[in-house]
């Protein structure tokens, strides 16, 4: 029987020399830059990104990728640097069992995320039960109350978009009040009060948050 491959039947090698389709709407960078480019190594991101003052936020999202990857962000000195997040949350309590310590000022040393696509009513008692450093929300279950009870509960928000694709089936289907990552939409979320944002049109939130400045201090692209 015939099949498309998915990411896990794919060897490096062939990952290397996939070819890059400038149309395809997961991608949001203009179609040019993605002509000539090809897909990195987590190690060759870092490398990177090393002398640029950012905090980095990698999801960790195949099975047993937490150790190897906790292990190169040791190996290259950028743990102050990086925050591990995911979605299956046995993988941000493999790094809290092994790094449980923290700053005097109380903050986790090696900071952790876990995501939520839908919260349940107990989302808050799931990010502690992994003692998680922080807690990332689907941009459209971002409210101000479950924000609140994060920041109530001692850990740090962020709201996350769909990809470009998704992103297109929301604002064509679902929302059509707001454009599709226009400034009222993120003007909207940023209203709940959350710290940061995950996003794919970054210049179209620095924008606002250059008219906005002194209000959203915490706001991380």
């Amino acid at each position: 029987m015939n099949r498309f491959k998915t990411a896990p039947d794919y060897t490096f090698e062939e990952v290397q020399n996939l070819k890059l389709n400038p149309t395809c709407l997961q991608f949001a960078a203009p179609g040019e830059k993605i002509v000539a480019s090809y897909i990195p190594t987590l190690e060759e991101v870092l490398l990177s990104l090393q002398d640029k003052e950012i905090t980095i936020k990698i999801e960790l999202k195949g099975p047993d990728t937490a150790i190897p990857t906790l292990e190169m962000v040791e190996r290259l000195d950028m743990v102050d640097r990086v925050h591990f997040s995911s979605f299956n949350h046995d993988n941000i309590k493999t790094i809290r069992n092994l790094h449980p310590e923290r700053n005097d000022n109380g903050a986790h040393v090696y900071k952790t995320g876990a995501l939520f696509s839908e919260p349940p009513m107990n989302f808050i008692d799931i990010a502690r039960s992994v003692d998680a450093s922080e807690v990332h929300l689907k941009y459209d279950t971002c409210s101000k109350e479950r924000v609140e009870e994060i920041h109530a509960a001692g850990m740090g928000s962020m709201a996350w978009f769909r990809g470009p694709k998704g992103m297109h089936e929301d604002t064509t289907e679902r929302y059509f009040d707001v454009g599709n990552e226009d400034e009222s939409m993120y003007q909207t979320v940023l209203q709940s009060g959350v710290q940061a944002l995950c996003v794919n049109r970054p210049e179209v939130l620095l924008k606002l948050l250059g008219r906005n400045q002194g209000n959203n201090e915490g706001i991380c692209v």
